[in-house]
This record gives C-alpha cells, structure tokens and sequence, in this order.
C-alpha cells in the first residue's frame, strides 16, 4: 500500500478541523469587532442574528457553579481529554473512510476552537443567534458548536448505516 492511501483520510481530517477552527474563530472576531457585548444585529430578517455573547458556562450549565479559575482548568482538561479520544478514533479508521475522518475532524476543529476562546477570553463566545434579535427562546451559539453536533450526528448516521449493512448481510436469503 502506498503512503496516499494510508494518508488519504488525513487529507480530509485536518482540512476540516482547521477550517472549522478559522472560520468559527474569524466569525468570533467578526462579532466581537463590531458588536458589544450582549448585543445582536439581525443578518437575515427575523430568522438569524448576529451576536455578542460571552458563554462562561458550557453545554448544558457544565462547571455553572465553579469559579472562573476552576472552569478554566475543567474546559482545559475536558477539551484534552476528548482531542485525545477523537485522535484515537482517527488512528483506528481505515485509510478511506473519509466521511468518519471528515466528521472526526469537524468535532475536533469544535472543541480546539471552543478552547481557543476560554484560554483567550475566558469564556467561550456565541455569535449566531436564531429567530428575531429579542427571542430568547433559542440558544445562542457559535460554528464550533455546529461542528460538533453535525459531526456526532454524522458518525451516528454513518454507525447505524454500517449495523444496518451488516445486519442485512447476515440475514438468510430466500
């Protein structure tokens, strides 16, 4: 086997990490430039906003009820500890599974650039909203965010797609 096809899914894995990592950072950078704090500019009518918004805590409230310091190092070793588990699931992937590379890469440019803004700003930073700018029913988030769920949704989609084949294979044929 040549050294293309064993390298061929880290053509896709780190492309797709580092443009998650520039764009979700360059649209921080966008937001935090042009907006205060706490503020948000519609893009597009009443469906998506612009916005400014600090996140200290993390998905679902995690590390809510510790100090700044104690969240830092909490998001510092959570962030270390899933970067090493996806780099493990990546080593494991046969050299042409490109979607599961693709979706890997995608939740790890997430959580790197997730942790770009705790060690930069101390706090994660949210800069899309959904729905009119004075909605607070939806979540703000950011393209790092995005990342991550559409790549665990892919490697769920592509993980009941493979149990699905097999189980199909083994079924007797009449």
């Amino acid at each position: 086997m040549d050294s293309n096809t064993m390298n061929s899914k880290r053509l896709v894995f780190v492309p797709v990490a580092l443009c998650v990592i520039l764009l979700d950072q360059l649209g921080k950078l966008h937001a935090t430039r042009t907006l205060e704090a706490g503020q948000r500019s519609a893009l597009v009518g009443d469906v998506l906003a612009l916005a400014h918004l600090p996140a200290a805590n993390g998905a679902f409230g995690i590390f809510r009820d510790f100090s700044p310091q104690a969240q830092l190092i909490g998001f510092a070793l959570l962030s270390i500890v899933s970067i090493v588990v996806i780099v493990l699931f990546y080593r494991g992937l046969a050299p042409r599974e490109h979607g599961n590379a693709a979706a890997l890469g995608a939740i790890l440019g997430g959580i790197a650039s997730n942790a770009i803004d705790r060690l930069r700003y101390g706090s994660g930073i949210d800069f899309l909203h959904l729905g009119p700018i004075e909605a607070e029913a939806m979540p703000d988030f950011n393209l790092a965010d995005v990342a991550i769920v559409l790549g665990v949704v892919a490697l769920i989609v592509e993980l009941l797609a493979t149990e699905m084949a097999a189980r199909a294979s083994e079924r007797p044929r009449n």
